[in-house]
């Protein structure tokens, strides 16, 4: 009898062994695999996630640009007479009809006069010319009238000439003897200098007319240009008049000439980038040429079905596409995948990008990670995600 009792008790002592070494095995494992996952856990990338909304695009056209007269008055002189007197220097103000130079005309007053007597010399011959030929005709002498004809007609091609000579000599002293301006504007270079002709091919005085306003040019990259036409309106910003606004036209815009090693300037543009220039027209009168001005334009598009920002949006030799994070249940909870979705994609600002198909509104899309996510990887969502 005890010999059976004391059997039993080993056996249930063993069975008692065997069932704490069980359970032991149990909690070790489930301690090292709860160990695993939260080293694992801490290796993951952690992710940001948006879903695609429905929205506009902002697209926004901004640069600076330096203030120039619209419309410039050169005033040549066809004449090589020498300046007399030069009352301008480049920066003056001048009003309109301001005598802006004399030239040294009295060569040219001589000449005149000279031609004048010439002209009435020929009229006197002439008209010797003429009683003779009446003469001979009465005589009926024909060689005599022939060589009569003959002189007359010279006589009256000199005269022509002579009259064109003083009709010039008329025209220039009348239009150049004072160069006057124009309009009122600002003088912004002289080329006429006391006591030497005007160079050749150089405008003695070249004025920026006032009364036609003033125009900004500045470049910005041809991707910008597209979302800008002419009659487009800005508020131009000038730092030099206490950061003063003036509403300005865009008016015309064309390809920029690029220098040669050149980005060219204006808003942030990169080498060898293609570029185009805007012009704006604008009138106000605080403004004299040189300042500059800095434009924003901001064009806002019709409502796009989703959009995702920028960083989401990701491209391979297949194209592009963006990491979605799918769900799946494992036996310590919930984890997340990442995976590969091909999209395809419209209109984009700075900062958010409309997609056509690819996602659908309830997806959640990688939009920034701790580290490089590869399609499959397990991925750990930030804390608001």
């Amino acid at each position: 009898m005890n010999t059976t009792m004391a059997v039993a008790d080993e056996e249930r002592v063993k069975k008692q062994a065997i069932r704490r070494a069980i359970l032991m095995f149990v909690l070790v494992m489930l301690a090292l695999t709860f160990f695993s996952n939260t080293l694992l856990s801490l290796s993951l990338a952690e992710v940001t996630v948006e879903q695609a909304v429905a929205g506009v695009l902002s697209h926004e056209v901004s640069g600076t640009g330096t203030v120039e007269a619209a419309e410039m008055a050169d005033l040549y002189v066809e004449t090589n007479w020498a300046v007399q007197e030069v009352n301008v220097e480049a920066g003056d103000q001048v009003t309109a009809g301001q005598v802006l130079a004399v030239l040294k005309t009295r060569e040219a007053e001589d000449s005149l006069q000279d031609n004048e007597a010439r002209y009435a010399q020929k009229q006197l011959s002439l008209q010797k010319l003429q009683d003779s030929y009446a003469e001979a005709f009465r005589s009926a002498d024909d060689k005599q009238l022939r060589n009569i004809a003959r002189d007359i007609e010279t006589a009256k091609l000199d005269m022509q000439i002579l009259e064109r000579q003083i009709a010039s000599t008329r025209r220039q002293l009348a239009e150049f003897s004072r160069i006057t301006a124009p309009a009122a504007g600002i003088v912004t270079e002289v080329n006429a200098v006391k006591g030497a002709p005007v160079p050749s091919g150089k405008a003695a005085v070249r004025i920026a007319d006032l009364s036609k306003g003033h125009k900004l040019k500045a470049t910005i990259a041809s991707v910008k240009a597209q979302y800008v036409i002419a009659g487009d309106t800005a508020e131009l910003m000038f730092s030099a008049l206490n950061n003063a606004k003036i509403k300005a036209t865009v008016t015309e815009i064309r390809d920029a000439a690029t220098p040669s090693g050149s980005a060219g300037s204006g808003s942030s543009a990169s080498y060898g980038q293609e570029r185009k220039e805007l012009t704006f027209r604008l009138h106000d009168d605080r403004l004299k040429g040189g300042e500059t001005g800095e434009f924003n334009i901001v064009k806002k598009t019709s409502t796009f079905r989703a959009l995702l920002p920028n960083d989401a949006i990701r491209e391979d030799d297949q194209g592009k596409f963006v990491l979605i994070v799918k769900e799946k249940k494992g036996p310590l909870g919930t984890e997340y995948i990442a995976q590969r979705a091909s999209v395809q994609t419209g209109d984009a600002d700075d900062s958010k990008t409309s997609i056509d198909n690819g996602v659908t509104p309830l997806d959640k899309v990688i939009v920034s990670s701790s580290k490089p996510v590869a399609d499959g990887e397990r991925v750990l969502l930030t804390v608001g995600t």
